[in-house]
């Protein structure tokens, strides 16, 4: 089978549109916040109030406002990086015609907003008060399902719903559909949205970085005073397509997909994270043996820590056993990009071609109890190999192997 290749990336973050917006922003090591709204007073007193949000970002180079208006904000960012991912990997709709164009989204809140208008209609005024705009956007695999709309993709189409290990098993399911033979192209990543009440229900559960002495908000990855991550919205989208069929077209390649592996941490509560890093570790392990791969073989970790307390323990938990003597260099995008809307995995295939190569934000004191110290720069040339690392509360885990192509 020929390898399976990403040919485009297309981003809509809090720090703009398109893959250069959110390379300047993690080597600047900014995230973009903004206040959410706390007028419901459904927040907990002295909760985080900042949030990487994107609805600033203008969309309309890429979706219509009049087609937006019809759709939840999920699926208007996926919209807008996915047809961004088909602009740089130059697949333009003549190019796709007679070919069959795959998607598949993770996603771990859905279209909250609506699904939140919807309910609050039919408990106070009754089941006929149900909008069935509201219910068509409601679904998880809405913003799957206007992408393929708006891209006329005619494959399989998913929604993934692993919260944290969403992205990269989105990927993994879209690039088996590639290597299959199933489709000619696959549309793969995460959209996510951020409104006022999945925020406070995220603040409610302590996972949300808390407001500083100096009134900021900060996520610290790895770092000993790390409280919580910055909840974030948006999309990221890669295209997928077989290396041959990308070589004969003359197509950008951004990254080959080496493998992957998912796994599962039973001791992990539904709302809680795992506390097994070893069968973890274990499950990788062999994952990367039936890659032909060693630990060794890797050259870089895009890791999934985010600032979260248990998370962060989790992850290094793995690295160390993985890499006993101290893993390779180890980059946490998500202190930039935030948790959710796919930023790290965006940052991974951006770190193949040497950009976004920074120092984690926000990290300043180890953790003893971690033994992981992100890098904190220097010379840092483009991997050739590296792994995405993603840890999900609930105990979903995924890892990708991208490597230069």
């Amino acid at each position: 089978m020929s390898p399976v290749v990403v040919t485009g990336l297309g981003t809509v973050l809090s720090c703009g549109a398109g893959a250069e917006a959110l390379a300047a922003a993690l080597e600047a090591g900014e995230p973009a916040l903004a206040e959410i709204d706390r007028s419901a007073g459904q927040h907990p007193p002295r909760a985080s109030r900042l949030a990487a949000l994107a609805q600033h970002v203008d969309l309309s180079p890429w979706l219509a406002p009049g087609r937006a208006r019809r759709m939840s904000w999920p699926s208007r960012y996926a919209v807008a990086a996915a047809t961004l991912a088909l602009d740089s990997a130059r697949l333009p709709a003549e190019a796709r015609a007679g070919g069959t164009l795959a998607v598949a989204l993770g996603t771990a809140f859905g279209t909250a907003r609506y699904a939140e208008e919807m309910v609050r209609a039919i408990l106070l005024q009754g089941p006929e008060a149900a909008s069935p705009f509201h219910f068509s956007e409601s679904v998880a695999n809405a913003p799957a399902a206007q992408v393929a709309i708006a891209c006329a993709a005619r494959g399989a189409n998913v929604a993934v719903t692993q919260r944290e290990a969403g992205p990269p098993l989105a990927v993994a399911l879209a690039a088996r559909e590639v290597e299959l033979g199933r489709c000619d192209w696959a549309l793969a990543g995460a959209t996510e949205e951020i409104n006022p009440l999945v925020h406070a229900v995220l603040a409610r559960f302590r996972a949300l970085a808390r407001p500083e002495a100096d009134g900021g908000e900060a996520a610290r990855p790895f770092d000993r005073r790390r409280t919580g991550f910055l909840a974030a919205e948006g999309s990221s989208v890669l295209l997928l397509e077989r290396e041959e069929e990308a070589r004969r077209r003359g197509a950008p390649l951004l990254a080959r997909v080496r493998g992957w592996e998912r796994g599962f941490d039973p001791t992990a509560a539904a709302h809680g994270w795992g506390r097994d890093p070893r069968r973890l570790a274990d499950r990788l392990r062999r994952g990367l043996r039936r890659m032909g791969l060693t630990p060794d073989d890797l050259d870089l970790v895009v890791s999934g820590a985010s600032g979260s307390v248990g998370g962060d323990r989790l992850e290094a938990g793995v690295l160390r056993a993985l890499w006993p003597a101290g893993p390779p260099p180890v980059l946490a995008p998500k202190a930039v990009s935030g948790e959710y809307a796919g930023g790290q995995l965006a940052a991974a295939v951006l770190a193949l071609g040497g950009r976004g190569l920074a120092p984690t934000a926000g990290f300043a004191e180890p953790d003893p109890d971690l033994g992981v110290t992100p890098w904190a720069g220097g010379p840092l040339p483009p991997p050739r190999r590296l792994l995405a690392s993603a840890l999900a509360v609930g105990g979903a885990a995924a890892w990708l192997v991208l490597e230069a192509a």
